[in-house]
């Protein structure tokens, strides 16, 4: 057991539209795939020691705090903040649009010169800049999109990666209310890694375990290119069904193979073998038998493709699980 949230909230009544929150939180905004938590490890990810102001007006809102993520130590306790990276982040929202469309900034120091860069070690700064819109038009089209700019330093190096993500959906009226959808991910690569140039795009504080990218859980919004087309079915008011289908490639060939975290799966420095990955095929299955239930069992398998195959061994992967909810509201 470990404290997972633990905070003081002051909010203004009858005055100014602002909240203060200050101590250990889970802080996460739209999708999650920017900010957010990640719960799929068994301890979760991305709780917070961070003190963060709120403003809430008609027109807008935002969000102004600095913190450091929380280390995952099973064998300590209490659990502590990493010693780095520290983060600032300005997180925001316009509202009276058709859409939700927010915009950030997040920020990301360590000064300890522990960043092993291309030229050589120093600090890290990284400052990404982006937004994120979702939206739904005529109750049967949908749409999100998230474009992120991020340039510093990396050690020695001159940081310069992007992240991006397009989907759109739609739903068609007729029974089992079928829904096809596509979208593409791209997280940028390194193109060289001996030119001072750091290309890797890091995925920000995103929910790294959240199926984004797979159930299985072997890729990452880093030096990756994602094509992905989902059919999703609604059979009964109690049962959904979704299908979803991946096929993964390297942005830059001479860049890693990057799994939750950034860690490094394989990598081929010269670049000759190639950027495709392979295919995944995920099946998930949500039951909900009675209010406040929801039983969730699920399939993936990997299919490996060149890369994988001539940069270690190259069997398909298969997983399974089962997940179980009850919300006792």
């Amino acid at each position: 057991m470990d404290i997972r949230q633990a905070y003081f909230e002051w909010r203004q009544v009858g005055g100014a539209p602002l909240d203060l929150k200050v101590g250990r939180q889970q802080i996460s905004y739209g999708d999650q795939r920017v900010f957010g938590p990640g719960l799929w490890g068994n301890t979760g990810r991305y709780a917070w020691d961070a003190g963060k102001l709120h403003l809430d007006t008609s027109r807008a809102w935002i969000d102004l705090w600095a913190g450091r993520p929380i280390e995952n130590r099973p064998e300590r306790w209490p659990n502590r903040e990493f010693a780095a990276p520290t983060a600032f982040v300005v997180y925001g929202g316009l509202k009276k649009l058709p859409c939700r469309f927010d915009l950030f900034y997040a920020g990301k120091f360590d000064g300890r010169k522990l960043t092993d860069g291309e030229s050589g070690r120093g600090d890290l700064q990284s400052h990404s800049v982006g937004f994120q819109l979702q939206g739904q038009a005529r109750e049967r089209f949908d749409y999100t999109a998230t474009g992120i700019r991020q340039f510093g330093h990396y050690g020695q190096d001159r940081l310069d990666a992007f992240g991006f993500n397009g989907a759109a959906g739609v739903t068609a009226p007729i029974p089992w209310r079928p829904r096809l959808a596509g979208q593409f991910t791209w997280g940028s690569g390194d193109r060289d890694p001996a030119d001072g140039r750091h290309g890797t795009f890091d995925g920000v504080f995103g929910g790294a375990d959240i199926n984004f990218y797979g159930d299985m859980n072997l890729f990452y919004w880093a030096n990756l290119r994602d094509y992905e087309w989902d059919v999703h079915l609604r059979p009964a008011e109690t049962v959904r069904l979704a299908v979803e289908h991946h096929t993964y490639s390297l942005d830059q060939a001479r860049d890693a193979w990057y799994s939750t975290s950034l860690a490094v799966v394989r990598r081929d420095p010269t670049g000759l073998t190639g950027k495709a990955l392979g295919h995944e095929l995920n099946l998930r299955i949500y039951w909900q038998p009675r209010k406040g239930v929801e039983l969730m069992p699920g399939w993936g398998h990997f299919f490996p493709g060149p890369f994988a195959k001539a940069n270690g061994a190259g069997d398909a992967a298969t997983g399974y699980f089962f997940q179980a909810s009850w919300a006792l509201n």
